[in-house]
């Protein structure tokens, strides 16, 4: 944080998502963690730091560049993605006042050429691996391992062998007053801050940046059930009117001694919890350990299905058993806890009747959810290939292009949450029309 008089050293950028604001743009988005944890050290530091969150505050990318020119930071710092990297670019490019630029985030490693391609006169540093302490390390001029420089270009690698990869994440302290949106009013009506306990992942979604298969270099390490424990009595604390936890990584529930683990930590706090979850992992638990997870306070369980097809399901690298997940999220149902499926729409060689078998499967979920008294709600997106991935690969392999990133207005028209509503082209065996109408089908059983 900036100190009266003090010039900005660091100016941190949660990148937006969209080039324009967003007229009645009122969409719930998570803090971004990742960048707290960067921002906390550098002030740790004695580093000069603020975090500009453009996609909870909805600022427009002409706005951005005012920001950064009348703050005049020294360093300038942002997270890329498949879905904004052309907005990222142009914020680099268009930038006219003096300063360095620092460019993280998981997508560096497939695109960090892409990036030493674009056209501005002020040096670039691309992070590729975790920047909790290596952003710091660049400010104060430390050694570095630069693995590629071109002029006043660096691509610099934290590997585990790096002193500023972070292998204790137990104690890597987080300052909150950097984020404008915890505790954060759900559009349920709740109030709700958010954690990270792991990080890395023990599975191989074909989809996904963070698949084993991509990473087997990163080690997962999970926090301590101290650590974990003593975050969330200070969140209760610290907003007395917090009503749940919100654990954003996947693999907090990973095991049944994970399970015992959240079940003590959360058994004796006075509020409820959400939590990401597998069904490979949940599928183990008796029910007596799901009751159990429900006596916690263990409120809604975000689970990955993305497919009704076993045929789908096994080209994705997730479990094919469609039994399976019916029977694990019906268990769940039974005990009370609820669930929020994600289903993902044209996949490379998807036909109509793998979209009819994965609306089918919601309607069935749904069903069920009615049956115990409990809710079944679903989060639908398009499918669109993330650098990197072996899916991406694929269609490139395959002589597809994949078109730049684009907001899918008629989807956004038709479901809202116009912040996950983006396309890159259609890569299923159906067409376009048949595609959205899945799509907002299955996003109908919200209703």
């Amino acid at each position: 944080m900036k100190e009266e008089n003090r010039p900005l050293d660091v100016l941190i950028i949660n990148s937006p998502l969209f080039r324009d604001k967003v007229d009645g743009y009122d969409e719930d988005s998570l803090p971004p963690i990742g960048l707290g944890y960067i921002a906390t050290n550098l002030l740790n530091n004695g580093i000069t730091v603020e975090l500009v969150d453009a996609v909870e505050e909805n600022i427009p990318l002409n706005t951005l560049l005012i920001i950064i020119r009348q703050k005049c930071p020294r360093y300038v710092a942002l997270n890329v993605f498949t879905t904004n990297l052309h907005l990222v670019r142009e914020i680099v490019e268009l930038v006219d006042n003096q300063t360095r630029f620092i460019i993280g985030g998981l997508a560096t490693k497939n695109i960090y050429q892409t990036i030493l391609s674009w056209k501005t006169l002020f040096p670039i540093d691309i992070v590729v691996g975790e920047g909790d302490f290596v952003v710091s390390a660049i400010v104060q001029e430390k050694p570095l391992d630069i693995i590629y420089q071109y002029g006043n270009r660096r691509v610099i690698a934290v590997s585990t062998t790096s002193p500023y990869f972070p292998h204790n994440i137990s104690d890597i302290p987080l300052n909150r007053l950097f984020f404008v949106n915890q505790p954060l009013r759900h559009a349920l009506g709740f109030n709700e801050v958010s954690i990270i306990t792991s990080r890395g992942c023990m599975y191989n979604c074909a989809f996904c940046s963070a698949a084993r298969s991509l990473n087997k270099d990163t080690p997962i390490r999970e926090r301590n059930a101290e650590s974990v424990a003593n975050e969330v009595k200070m969140l209760c604390e610290m907003y007395r009117d917090v009503h749940s936890v919100r654990v954003l990584d996947d693999l907090f529930l990973r095991s049944v001694e994970s399970v015992e683990r959240a079940v003590r930590i959360f058994r004796y706090v006075p509020v409820t919890w959400r939590a990401m979850a597998h069904v490979l992992s949940l599928h183990k638990l008796s029910n007596t350990q799901l009751l159990e997870l429900k006596q916690s306070g263990c409120m809604e369980l975000f689970i990955g299905i993305e497919s009704g097809s076993s045929r789908i399901l096994k080209m994705i690298h997730k479990t094919s058993d469609v039994d399976l997940i019916k029977r694990t999220i019906e268990r769940l149902f039974i005990a009370g806890i609820d669930v929020k499926g994600y289903f993902i729409f044209g996949f490379e060689t998807e036909r109509i009747n793998d979209m009819q078998m994965s609306y089918d499967l919601a309607m069935q979920l749904k069903e069920l959810s009615l049956k115990n008294h409990v809710k079944f709600r679903v989060s639908v997106f398009q499918f669109r290939p993330y650098h990197g991935t072996e899916l991406y690969n694929n269609v490139i392999m395959g002589g597809k292009i994949i078109d730049e990133v684009m907001y899918h207005g008629d989807l956004s028209t038709n479901i809202g949450r116009r912040q996950f509503n983006f396309t890159s082209g259609n890569f299923s065996e159906v067409t376009d029309g048949d595609l959205q109408k899945f799509i907002i089908k299955t996003n109908g059983i919200n209703r």
